[in-house]
């Protein structure tokens, strides 16, 4: 964006259009003093179009306190996945043929969806899909036996060769090295997310992963004295503690990530057509027998899941990275790659009704909101509907699919 005042920042803002470092300025100048009252000028223009504040339902000073409250805390790590305070729902950015009019009919989905539809998202998700963050995590001792994480106190939960687990007062699991073990004792651990649950876990050596729904990781209580090797199925985000002399692996399927300290996403799951492996900082090599591939910030590494060739591309870091942020983040998506989401997400069966290949959408939907509320904000493209039956979605074209 050639612009970067606060009121071209806004606009773009409010129809979708800037990219991740251009939301973070955004949010730091609303923080500033000047700007706060020209926010609420602004907002109470955009709120001036009867139709965007009919279909919006939203408080300009309700969206400002959001927009702000997203200031102070976009550089805030949180321990638990998804966070508690539920952002807005939907900000779709479809295309429209006059570019004039795209500010004004763009706001009409911005913000929250108007309240007027919760009544009908309650009944339609009463066939009892899972609801987001109720579900917990469940450790997988080395001996196999289970632990539910949300069934049990604060501190000691075991103790793994020379590792004794404690579970902390955030809900995450921490690894304390303990004297006088038998180091060569390494016994294995497992951390599994179940539908509608997101973990962040902190592996023995410090290194962060978050762990998104229907995943899991398999790693030692202790790491090796020259290795660290760990196993990954779904979809996790690593932040990985530098070690010169401990090389960090990490194996998905036949595919193995080496690492020595970066941070990266890796989707490996079983109904995915592909894996991929994208780098955000750092330097990782991706491996599939003798072929091996450096990837640079930005690039996204994607394989098939029997093997063959590397490809090689940059994609949307805000949109692979959407489900750490508690969103699903659609761009031209096909609603098959969609659904599929959305059933790991929310446990449910799909099933489809009619020719959905050529149907895309796009927009940003909150993950803390029950299914109902999902299904009802992609239904407003007029691109699909949908209906429930006990734990199966029926999909099918809309008018306009």
């Amino acid at each position: 964006m050639s612009d970067t005042s606060f009121e071209a920042l806004f606009r773009g803002y409010m129809n979708g259009t800037l990219n991740a470092s251009e939301i973070h300025r955004f949010r730091q100048m609303a923080m500033e003093r000047d700007n706060k009252a020209l926010l609420s000028r602004l907002l109470e223009e955009a709120f001036s179009n009867p139709a965007y504040a009919e279909a919006a339902d939203y408080d300009p000073a309700e969206m400002a306190d959001e927009i702000l409250l997203k200031a102070q805390q976009q550089d805030v790590q949180l321990s638990m996945l998804p966070p508690t305070r539920k952002p807005p729902v939907f900000r779709p950015w479809f295309k429209y043929a006059a570019a004039a009019a795209i500010f004004g009919l763009l706001m009409a989905g911005t913000w929250k969806f108007a309240s007027r539809h919760r009544h009908n998202a309650t009944a339609l998700a009463a066939g009892k899909p899972v609801r987001p963050g109720t579900a917990q995590p469940v450790l997988i001792l080395g001996d196999g036996s289970r632990v539910a994480l949300d069934s049990i106190a604060n501190g000691t939960i075991a103790q793994q060769g020379n590792a004794r687990i404690v579970k902390l007062a955030n809900g995450q699991v921490a690894y304390q090295l303990t004297e006088g073990k038998d180091n060569n004792n390494i016994l294995y651990n497992t951390m599994q997310t179940p539908h509608g649950c997101m973990y962040q876990l902190t592996l023995p050596d410090g290194s962060r992963v978050w762990l998104n729904a229907a995943s899991s990781i398999r790693y030692p209580a202790a790491f090796a004295a020259n290795n660290r090797h760990v196993e990954v199925t779904g979809e996790a985000y690593f932040d990985i503690a530098k070690d010169e002399h401990k090389p960090f692996t990490v194996t998905v399927n036949k595919l193995d990530i080496q690492v020595l300290g970066t941070a990266f996403n890796v989707m490996a799951y079983a109904d995915e057509n592909a894996i991929r492996t994208t780098l955000v900082q750092g330097a990782v090599n991706v491996i599939n027998g003798a072929d091996k591939q450096l990837l640079h910030p930005g690039e996204q590494a994607t394989i098939a899941p029997s093997g063959g060739a590397f490809l090689i591309s940059k994609p949307n870091l805000d949109e692979t990275l959407s489900w750490k942020n508690g969103e699903f983040y659609f761009r031209d998506t096909n609603i098959r790659s969609i659904m599929r989401e959305v059933a790991r997400w929310y446990n449910v069966e799909v099933r489809y009704e009619g020719d959905m290949d050529d149907i895309t959408l796009s927009g940003i939907v909150s993950r803390n909101e029950e299914i109902g509320q999902l299904l009802k904000a992609l239904e407003m493209t007029k691109m699909v509907r949908f209906r429930i039956s006990g734990n199966v979605v029926f999909v099918s074209p809309g008018s306009q699919g």
